[in-house]
């Protein structure tokens, strides 16, 4: 069976009140719709931002905005019951007494939605450094740490406040947290410059052995090793450290960065497996999705996936393959070995790749190298990289019946994945029998694009 998008929409949400979406997505054979930020767009707030956004140029978002983008303030779509939240540190947002009837609008355009049979998944886009969580779109970076319990009882009483409002809902998508997982001095995501060590890291380091400046200075200790691959210990680590143990030797060889590996998984399966508990527990049929990155990279950030899928029931990992910007495997990988170079005296840019795919368990294809990821990727990629990947996440997750793949093509400036490569990503998934992958983000699709994901949706 080939595989079926679920369909994500940002805002506008104006999006979802036009019947002509919902019967565009019918006739594709698209039957589940996931919100990214379920907000309105209120014209009279402060703090707005222009939608749709630059790289969302589906004519259905400009329509929904009057044909020619505008600034708006994301405002949360409902009224809060603010009696869910006694006792927690973080309160709800409110609705705008004037966005009451856009409110009830989209209330019952999803209504309609689900009566006409559609699956409708609610996201909590990293809630848990947005004050909103489940159902704001207003992105207000919380004074806030993962680690901090109140911030996952806040996103299950969001969850349940959602769902109250918007019933008859698939399920709920958590994206996020992750640690960081580039080296590259400056990037957004470089994780040699992610800290908090706020009382609430100081307690779970310390429940784990140790204080939470040897998690520091396990960070920091990886770095050092990095910053001394010689060609020569390349060559060993090769040759003579493969295997489970070999690995092993390795990391114990510098027990500080083990414990800071250990605490970020940690950090990670304690925050999600409270949200996931509770909203299971206050909405038993509701199915709960989680986030992480491809297998190569998802241990960096603090994700084990196996583990997870004890108290989720879909994982969605990021096929996300783009390069530059942000995200984007092939952009990591370029990263990675140029700031390995860069580091290390005399280490080629080949015998780096060799490193990182060594280290990260992921095969590179000799004809397709970090220099070549701008251009069009070969069918020898998909066949190794690409492949490899989606037979991880299957074999992690346990199987199609679990596993929801995002999928994406491009953010923040990046170079997009083509219309070719998406097709060649979606064949990959077909043959390996992924049944349903989420698609990031309708708002952005070009007619090409659509040409692609409607090739497999409606066989």
């Amino acid at each position: 069976m080939p595989p079926k998008p679920v369909m994500l929409v940002r805002p506008p949400l104006g999006i979802l009140l036009d019947d002509g979406f919902w019967d565009e997505m019918e006739e594709a054979g698209i039957d589940e719709v996931a919100i990214q930020w379920l907000a309105l767009l209120d014209d009279q707030g402060g703090d707005q931002t222009r939608y749709p956004q630059i790289e969302d140029t589906h004519p259905r978002g400009l329509a929904a905005v009057g044909g020619e983008p505008v600034q708006r303030t994301p405002v949360a779509a409902y009224a809060p019951d603010r009696g869910l939240y006694d006792g927690l540190t973080f309160s709800p947002p409110d609705l705008p007494d004037h966005m009451t009837s856009e409110s009830t609008k989209l209330k019952l355009a999803l209504r309609k939605a689900t009566e006409r049979g559609f699956g409708i998944w609610l996201m909590d886009d990293k809630g848990y450094f947005l004050f909103g969580g489940f159902g704001d779109g207003t992105q207000r970076k919380a004074l806030a740490c993962v680690n901090d319990p109140d911030l996952a009882g806040y996103a299950v009483q969001r969850a349940r406040d959602t769902c109250s409002n918007f019933p008859g809902g698939s399920g709920m998508i958590l994206d996020g947290p992750d640690f960081k997982w580039e080296i590259k001095p400056g990037h957004r995501d470089d994780m040699f410059v992610e800290e908090c060590g706020c009382r609430h890291c100081v307690r779970v380091a310390e429940s784990l052995g140790f204080g939470y400046e040897h998690v520091l200075e396990g960070r920091d200790a990886f770095k050092a090793r990095l910053q001394n691959l010689s060609p020569q210990i390349v060559d060993d680590q090769l040759a003579n450290r493969g295997g489970l143990f070999g690995g092993l030797d390795w990391w114990l060889e510098e027990p500080a960065t083990a414990d800071w590996m250990r605490y970020k998984a940690t950090v990670i399966e304690q925050h999600v497996r409270a949200i996931c508990d509770g909203i299971h527990e206050y909405m038993p049929d509701m199915k709960v999705a989680t986030s992480s990155r491809m297998p190569a990279l998802a241990p960096i950030t603090g994700h084990v996936v196996r583990r997870k899928m004890a108290f989720s029931d879909i994982e969605m990992p990021k096929l996300y393959w783009w390069y530059g910007g942000v995200a984007g495997f092939r952009g990591t990988v370029a990263n990675w070995v140029d700031t390995l170079v860069e580091w290390n005296a005399g280490l080629t840019r080949e015998k780096a790749l060799d490193w990182f795919s060594a280290a990260f368990d992921v095969p590179m294809p000799s004809d397709y190298q970090p220099s070549e990821y701008g251009e069009e990727a070969t069918d020898a990629w998909f066949d190794t990289t690409v492949d490899d990947q989606i037979r991880k996440m299957l074999a992690q997750t346990g199987g199609p019946e679990r596993f929801v793949p995002w999928v994406g093509l491009e953010h923040f400036g990046s170079k997009w994945v083509t219309p070719s490569e998406l097709r060649r990503l979606l064949q990959r998934m077909e043959a390996q029998g992924v049944q349903r992958y989420a698609y990031f983000v309708y708002n952005s699709v070009t007619p090409e694009i659509w040409s692609v994901i409607t090739e497999f949706s409606r066989k």
